[in-house]
């Protein structure tokens, strides 16, 4: 093989790996084989874990696993993991019992108030920690509107209560060891239709859609280390892509609110993207945004496919250094956040 080729095939090889740092990856069953694989083919920011991966032998199995997979992350990529979960409570929280069975936002604030949500955070995050995750992909910040499909999802209609709550949610889990993620940024409390089917719209002005921004602010102010964004369409507010695609929303996020943290895509094989564009088109399409994480949360092959996009964007030059040592920077900054709690 020639010095030219070789040269070649060593830029490709680097760009594979850095693509990895810019997925959040999810897989299809419950043993160790799987994420194992992805951890040393993809070399990825980070795994998210669901239902159908509940292994059979219980906690303490699961914990075994999550600490192999951070062993192993350490082995072949010198970074531990970030090992996320989807633990709103309610109708999405992801372990089955005899683990902690947390109330919805909505009933955790009408029962037990502000004290009520950061005991239940607390105590779950407790649990979380214990059984090796590291971030939460919660609270849900969006605004309770009648007719939505979020319903119990969401704490409040009234901004305020909505920040406040959510402040104690993820005081709670901090100070268990447990990080949270914000969403879905810029508010999905207005949009009628859920993104896992189809892509929804917004149908506010800017104006109006500053209510839905406020608990955004105050939680990025309270130091948010993560914040997701909506698979939603926003034409009142002038935007003429899907929140995901669009650079305006992680440039509201830097440039007005001030956010240094990580955004992170929600999960490319919902139906509001699948149903028009391939992973890779989504993958690169959302980091050429803004994003520093896209979320792959199901099919390897999808996850090949979005790798080699964002590999051969990182190989030409159509993302730029600076574009990947920004990301990347944030990456090791919330993940050196999560080694605090140890």
């Amino acid at each position: 093989m020639s010095p030219t080729a070789t040269s070649k095939t060593s830029r490709a090889s680097r760009a594979l790996v850095a693509a990895g740092g810019y997925m959040l990856l999810g897989w299809e069953g419950t043993g160790l084989e799987e994420p194992l694989e992805l951890v040393e083919k993809f070399r990825p920011a980070g795994l998210v874990f669901f239902k159908r991966n509940y292994p059979g032998g219980g906690g303490e199995e699961l914990r075994r696993q999550l600490r192999a997979l951070q062993a192993r992350a350490l082995e072949v990529m010198d970074r531990p993991l970030l090992i996320a979960v989807d633990h709103e409570g309610g109708t999405v929280r992801r372990l089955p019992a005899p683990h902690l069975q947390t109330p919805s936002a909505r009933e955790s604030f009408e029962r037990g108030g502000l004290g009520g949500i950061f005991e239940t955070a607390l105590n779950a995050g407790r649990e979380l920690a214990w059984l090796g995750f590291n971030l939460n992909l919660a609270p849900v910040l969006d605004l309770r509107v009648e007719g939505s499909f979020l319903t119990t999802r969401c704490f409040s209609s009234d901004p305020a209560e909505v920040a406040a709550c959510a402040k104690v949610f993820v005081d709670g889990f901090r100070q268990a060891g447990v990080l949270c993620c914000g969403k879905h940024f810029p508010g999905l409390g207005a949009a009628g239709r859920d993104p896992h089917a189809a892509m929804p719209s917004v149908e506010l002005d800017k104006k109006q859609m500053q209510s839905h921004l406020r608990p955004f602010k105050d939680l990025v102010e309270a130091g948010l280390p993560m914040i997701m964004t909506s698979h939603c369409l926003y034409p009142g507010a002038g935007l003429d892509k899907p929140a995901t695609f669009a650079k305006e929303i992680p440039d509201l996020l830097r440039r007005e609110l001030n956010f240094e943290g990580l955004i992170l895509s929600d999960d490319l094989e919902m139906g509001a993207v699948t149903t028009s564009m391939t992973p890779g088109e989504a993958a690169l399409g959302a980091v050429l945004a803004g994003h520093d994480l896209v979320l792959v949360c199901r099919r390897r092959e999808l996850a090949l496919e979005a790798r080699a996009a964002l590999a051969g964007a990182l190989e030409s030059g159509v993302i730029c250094d600076d574009q990947f040592v920004g990301s990347y920077g944030r990456l090791c900054s919330v993940v050196d956040a999560s080694l605090g709690f140890e």
